[in-house]
């Protein structure tokens, strides 16, 4: 058993790669970066005038969902074919269990709590003065161009934007790094790097230092998920909620740019700090039970996995 975990890597080498996988993971994450970040953002900037207003938001964001269809989903799906063959080869999409499906959910559910609590005491963190003025300039301008994105008056509008902004990210970004990106990271370092690394990178490609943590911690269990479950219909679901949740919350309750966590929203008053790290103490040992069972659940997907290899 030793020498099987040890050869993880091996065990696990495709029967026939064009490229070699880490490589190629590595070239992939720099091409699709440049397209969507340098070119659909040029692309949405050149289409919408240069700046994003209330008055040309819905184009904005309909450039926005073309960017990602054109610029992240297609190339993923050349490059995958390009490396593997078959498309199918890297995107694996098997019906999971009601078991899998409820504890994969919760799980992104806990897991929402426990980034509020962390960007609540991330906010109490002193910023020295001679930064103060730049993070404050930086983070003014993350907040408004998501304000304008986001931020929706009627419902069919906050339905759009979850298309826009839930929809489409959800199966462009993960068919991109839990299939192709996390599926060559594994050929070549093993599943648990592979996931790790996978995640990771997700988290920092966002471009926001705010909430480098919480979306690294998402990319993670994204891609966790899809190595227990093998399945990407888990990830792709999560993170629809996530972003969804997000979309829906502003719908109803207004944006804020408190970082009290929702579980405190409806009190009179700023909950301690105290209090904050007793819910989020409390959701983490919630979270740990859901990753345990969720591993007990996955364990026949495992063994078929390794004896179809």
């Amino acid at each position: 058993m030793n020498e099987v975990i040890e050869n993880e890597a091996e065990l696990f080498q495709p029967r026939q790669t064009t490229y070699k996988p880490a490589g190629f993971a590595f070239a992939a994450l720099a091409i699709l970066f440049v397209l969507y970040q340098f070119v659909g953002g040029g692309v949405t900037l050149l289409f919408i005038g240069g700046q994003i207003t209330s008055d040309n938001v819905t184009a904005a964001r309909v450039a926005t969902m073309l960017s990602q269809i054109l610029f992240l989903l297609i190339p993923t799906l050349y490059l995958a074919k390009r490396q593997h063959g078959r498309i199918s080869e890297a995107f694996s999409l098997r019906i999971p269990t009601f078991a899998e499906s409820f504890l994969a959910l919760a799980g992104m559910i806990v897991l929402m709590q426990l980034s509020e609590t962390y960007l609540f005491l991330q906010g109490l963190i002193p910023i020295p003065e001679m930064f103060r003025q730049y993070v404050d300039l930086l983070k003014q301008a993350i907040d408004e161009a998501y304000q304008i994105l986001i931020v929706t008056r009627t419902f069919p509008e906050m339905m759009f934007v979850i298309l826009v902004a839930a929809i489409t990210p959800a199966v462009c970004e993960e068919l991109m790094f839990r299939g192709l990106i996390q599926k060559n990271f594994s050929l070549a370092y093993g599943n648990v790097k592979g996931y790790v690394l996978a995640g990771t990178i997700f988290g920092l490609y966002h471009l926001n230092p705010f909430w480098i943590v919480p979306l690294i911690a998402l990319g993670i269990y994204f891609s966790f998920m899809q190595y227990r479950s093998r399945t990407l219909l888990l990830p792709i679901a999560a993170h629809l909620i996530n972003n969804g949740a997000a979309t829906a919350g502003v719908y109803l309750f207004g944006n804020s740019e408190s970082t009290t966590p929702t579980v405190f929203i409806a009190a009179e008053s700023e909950p301690s700090t105290a209090a904050v790290l007793g819910s989020g103490m409390f959701f983490a040992v919630i979270f740990f039970v859901i990753i345990v069972q969720y591993i007990r659940v996955t364990e026949t997907v495992q063994d078929r996995q390794y004896s179809h290899d």
